[in-house]
């Protein structure tokens, strides 16, 4: 039989335990909340001086160069949301240096490898938002889903339902936010909203780039991969 529990029942903490558990887990974790080709850049990340909390999880998305923010809760709290948004808008002023340095001063190592992508990437000006907790209040998710639809924030919601068998305890990830089938509604709004906004060609990325053979390399890509995000400097993975 498989019963139902809650960390504070089984006296599991949310950042000693819960938060551990994800970091020393990531690599199946982030398949778990659909980011697969996100890197964790660490936990307990201070996004700012004036600020003494601190950002549980952050991660870095290498398909769209976006920053994730990731807070987590223990049973539940309405003020999540407020916290992670205050968060996204500081780190959303950050580039490659001042993310690596925060990492230093918060004692944390990156690879080397992952430090070369980071310090050769123009981030994304949105930050990514994605909520965890064991359940949510519908002010929650109704204020999720107001931001996302008219303002065009990037917000993912899962809940953790923790499950036990005799000794031993399983976490089920539920998304909840948006549905699962909406995703392409919401995707569809978010490209049409981005479709809208001012456009950036590669002519005018051209004069910032320091390679001689910039242009060359441009014109190979756009006839392999199409016109690609020039407001990312980007052609699909690439």
């Amino acid at each position: 039989k498989i019963d139902q529990t809650i960390l504070k029942k089984e006296n599991l903490m949310e950042r000693n335990d819960l938060q551990q558990f994800l970091f020393n887990s990531w690599e199946n974790f982030r398949n778990e909340i659909g980011l697969p080709s996100a890197l964790l850049i660490g936990q307990e990340i201070k996004p700012h001086d004036s600020v003494g909390d601190a950002i549980d999880l952050l991660a870095f998305d290498q398909n769209d160069s976006s920053l994730i923010v990731i807070e987590l809760k223990r049973d539940k709290n309405k003020l999540q949301l407020l916290q992670s948004l205050t968060y996204a808008a500081m780190v959303a002023t950050w580039n490659s240096e001042k993310l690596l340095s925060t990492i230093e001063s918060n004692h944390s190592s990156l690879s080397e490898e992952v430090k070369e992508l980071l310090q050769s990437s123009d981030f994304n000006e949105q930050v990514r938002i994605v909520l965890i907790a064991e359940y949510f209040d519908p002010e929650v998710v109704i204020t999720a889903d107001w931001l996302v639809r008219n303002y065009g924030l990037d917000i993912s919601i899962f809940s953790i339902e923790l499950n036990k068998v005799e000794n031993e305890l399983f976490f089920d990830i539920d998304q909840k936010y948006p549905l699962t089938e909406l995703s392409d509604t919401y995707r569809s709004r978010k490209i049409k909203s981005e479709d809208s906004g001012s456009l950036i060609t590669w002519e005018q990325i051209l004069p910032k780039l320091k390679y001689d053979f910039a242009a060359e390399g441009i014109a190979i890509c756009k006839n392999i991969r199409g016109e690609g995000d020039p407001k990312r400097r980007r052609f699909g993975d690439m």
